[in-house]
């Protein structure tokens, strides 16, 4: 009789699982998201589960939104000396106003509609543009470009 036998190997076996399974469940907790995820999109392409429906949400197009925010973040960012106090916190509010349409586009959660004037708001005003950034819109009006003079 060898050193082999199938009750060596079914012993090995179980030694080997009983190593894992508790690996296995640890890694499967951390990665809960990945997996479930993983399996939706599984689940989706085999039409076991329907697409998700295309919400339209309704107020002006993003593409306007962005427009407006590229307008007016370069009219508040540029307004002459002498400009006088309520211009400057007009163009302030309609800039908030319109970054709230493009949070509400993007679901981007905001405070700015709660908050007073003040460092608190200009925070917030600067957390919002950069996560509208992170979402992809161009926030910032385009650079000028200089024509070659012949």
């Amino acid at each position: 009789m060898g050193l082999w036998s199938p009750a060596l190997g079914l012993g090995i076996a179980q030694v080997a699982a009983a190593a894992l399974v508790p690996v296995a469940i640890v890694w499967l907790a951390l990665n809960v998201g990945r997996v479930a995820g993983a399996v939706v999109r599984v689940l989706r392409r085999c039409h076991l589960l329907p697409r998700p429906k295309v919400v339209v949400k309704p107020g002006p197009p993003l593409e306007r939104i962005a427009a407006d925010l590229r307008r007016l973040s370069g009219a508040t960012r540029l307004l002459p000396r002498g400009t006088s106090r309520a211009r400057q916190q007009g163009l302030q509010r309609a800039y908030d106003e319109v970054l709230g349409l493009a949070c509400a586009a993007l679901d981007v959660p905001h405070a700015l509609a709660e908050m007073p004037p003040g460092i608190d708001r200009e925070m917030e005003r600067l957390r919002v543009e950069e996560a509208l950034r992170g979402c992809g819109l161009a926030l910032d009006p385009p650079a000028p470009r200089h024509q070659d003079l012949p």
